[in-house]
């Protein structure tokens, strides 16, 4: 089969040349033999070569189709889009990767029709470049999760808020109930020793609604944070765990969104160290890299960490919905735990 044959070439049709060399879809024909008979412009730039002639002839399987991105070989005879030579079908793939001259891949989709012609059945292939396709579905992907995320996070915050009132009311606020109840039986009496009495409860009472309110705001926003930044609160934090900690914090201050997350991502992976890690050292790095925090907290222990716990899923959310992104992963060699976090220096984008 040559270009004449399929119509395609210089001397087939013209007009039929002139418009697939026009459009821009590439187009790439193979006879019954699965050699490149005929590439367009736009199947030649597609794929990485200067010229037409230089594909012409050529295995196609073994020029563009052999390998999968990963570099497992693909076996010609399930390459689907030589099976039309075959079976006389219609086949339709919309996604797929060919081979570029220079070895890298190209994401495609593609339609392979039969074709006959005097020296047998060949088949006709028009391609697209699906980059541009898959970046923005992968965009509309992250911004559902993010979505999810925020939203996961809102109703995290609501049952936060329903469960700091349930405390309150059963706690420091009963505590609270119980001085005012205290202070005025003190009042009324004449008795000195009841009174005395009366006010060591008094203070008593009140040194425990003053720790139980105490406990309820640890997780709110470390004060620590506000007057000394990042760097501070790592600091405090890392100064009451039982594993040694290496620190490597960076002193500027972003804002408070972004060093509150920094600090619960730190938190959180440093719990999971004491908990579960059976570490013996631990490496807590905080650095800007150009507009992105870096967080690292790894471990020597013995690994293992479930990025699909409720502690590290949790945090996922939370690094989401200010448009981070966490990762959890085995640490140098293997051992121990690696958590890093990137976000935003700036803050996330609430535009959206």
């Amino acid at each position: 089969m040559n270009n004449n044959a399929l119509g395609f070439g210089s001397g087939g049709d013209p007009v039929l040349a002139a418009l697939v060399e026009s459009i821009a879809d590439a187009v790439y024909a193979v006879d019954h033999e699965g050699r490149v008979q005929f590439a367009n412009g736009a199947a030649v730039r597609m794929l990485g070569y200067d010229d037409e002639a230089q594909l012409l002839g050529q295995p196609s399987h073994a020029t563009i189709h052999h390998h999968k991105p990963d570099g497992t070989p693909f076996p010609e005879d399930a390459c689907p889009l030589l099976r039309p030579r075959v079976t006389g079908e219609v086949v339709r793939v919309e996604e797929d990767w060919f081979v570029r001259r220079d070895g890298t891949f190209v994401p495609v989709a593609y339609s392979s029709a039969p074709v006959d012609t005097p020296e047998g059945r060949g088949a006709v292939v028009v391609f697209q470049d699906i980059t541009e396709r898959r970046a923005a579905a992968a965009a509309r992907l992250r911004e559902r999760a993010t979505h999810a995320s925020r939203a996961r996070i809102v109703e995290a915050a609501l049952d936060e808020r329903r469960r700091l009132g349930r405390d309150l009311h059963d706690g420091a606020q009963q505590r609270l109930t119980n001085i005012a109840l205290a202070a005025q039986i003190a009042r009324r009496s004449e008795d000195p020793a009841e009174v005395g009495e009366m006010l060591g409860a008094v203070v008593e009472e009140t040194q425990a609604a003053i720790d139980e309110l105490r406990a309820l705001g640890a997780g709110l926003h470390p004060a620590v944070l506000t007057h000394r930044g990042l760097l501070g609160a790592v600091e405090s934090l890392t100064a009451r765990t039982p594993v040694p900690v290496a620190l490597d914090v960076t002193r500027e201050r972003f804002p408070d969104l972004v060093e509150a997350t920094a600090y619960f991502v730190i938190a959180e992976a440093l719990a999971n160290v004491a908990k579960h890690a059976g570490a013996e050292h631990t490496r807590v790095e905080v650095a800007r890299e150009g507009e992105l925090l870096r967080i690292l907290v790894e471990d020597d222990g013995r690994g293992g960490a479930d990025p699909s716990g409720s502690g590290l899923s949790g945090l996922a959310d939370r690094v989401a919905a200010v448009d981070g992104a966490l990762t959890v992963a085995a640490g140098v060699d293997g051992r121990g735990t690696r958590v890093e976090a990137t976000l935003p220096a700036r803050g996330p984008d609430l535009a959206g």
